[in-house]
C-alpha cells in the first residue's frame, strides 16, 4: 500500500516517552492532573487515573487503544488516545491483512478510522466507571443506535507509529496525544 501522508513512526521507547510525555502535558492543560515538582508522583497520578478507568492491565501496562473523555459539553464529546490505537488486522471481509498492517487510507492519503472502531470506543464509555454517569447511556444508545455512518476521515498531519508485534508483524497504530472530537447528537 502507497501512502501519500505521512510516513511510520518507528518504534522505539524514546518515541514512546515522548508519545506519552505530550499526553501527559494534555492532561495537566485540561486539568486531569495536578502539576507536581516530583516525576515519579506524577508519572503515579497520571497512572493512578488511568488505572481507575481501567485503561492498566494486570501486569501495570496501560491497554492499547483507549481513550480518555476530556472535559466536554453534551452532546459534543472530545476523547484523548492515552495509549497507541493499532489499525485492525482484519479487512472488511475478515480477511487478517498482510504486515505491514496498516490503516486504509483515501486516495489522498487520509487515514480512515472504521466507524465500528469508533463505536467501540463510545460504548467502553458508557460503562467507565470514572464518566459521568449522566452520559454512560448517551454513551452506550449512541454506540448501538448511530450505524450506519461513514468511516472518519482524518487529517493527513496524524502520526502513526509502526508497533512490532509478538508474531513478527508490524502494524501501524495512532500515536497517543490523538483528539477526536465527536457529537453524540441522536436524531430521529
Amino acid at each position: 500500500m502507497t501512502t501519500i501522508g505521512r510516513k511510520m513512526i518507528p518504534y522505539s521507547e524514546a518515541a514512546m516517552e515522548t508519545m506519552f510525555a505530550h499526553v501527559a502535558d494534555i492532561m495537566l492543560e485540561h486539568g486531569l492532573v495536578e502539576p507536581r515538582d516530583d516525576a515519579e508522583a506524577f508519572a503515579a497520578d497520571i497512572m493512578n487515573l488511568l488505572h481507575s478507568q481501567g485503561h492498566v492491565n494486570d501486569n501495570g501496562d496501560v491497554i492499547l487503544g483507549r481513550f480518555i473523555l476530556l472535559p466536554s459539553e453534551r452532546p459534543t464529546i472530545s476523547l484523548l488516545l492515552v495509549s497507541p490505537l493499532p489499525a485492525d488486522r482484519y479487512d472488511d471481509e475478515l480477511r487478517r491483512k498482510p504486515s505491514p498492517i496498516q490503516f486504509s487510507r483515501t486516495a489522498s492519503g487520509h487515514i480512515l478510522l472504521p466507524s465500528r472502531m469508533l463505536l467501540t470506543i463510545i460504548e467502553e464509555l458508557g460503562n467507565n466507571p470514572v464518566a459521568p454517569e449522566e452520559w454512560r447511556p448517551l454513551f452506550v444508545n449512541f454506540s448501538r443506535r448511530a450505524l450506519p455512518f461513514p468511516d472518519i476521515v482524518l487529517p493527513l498531519e496524524v502520526d502513526t507509529v509502526a508497533l512490532p508485534t509478538e508474531q513478527h508483524d508490524i502494524v501501524e497504530a495512532l500515536v497517543p496525544g490523538c483528539i477526536l472530537t465527536v457529537n453524540l447528537e441522536l436524531r430521529a
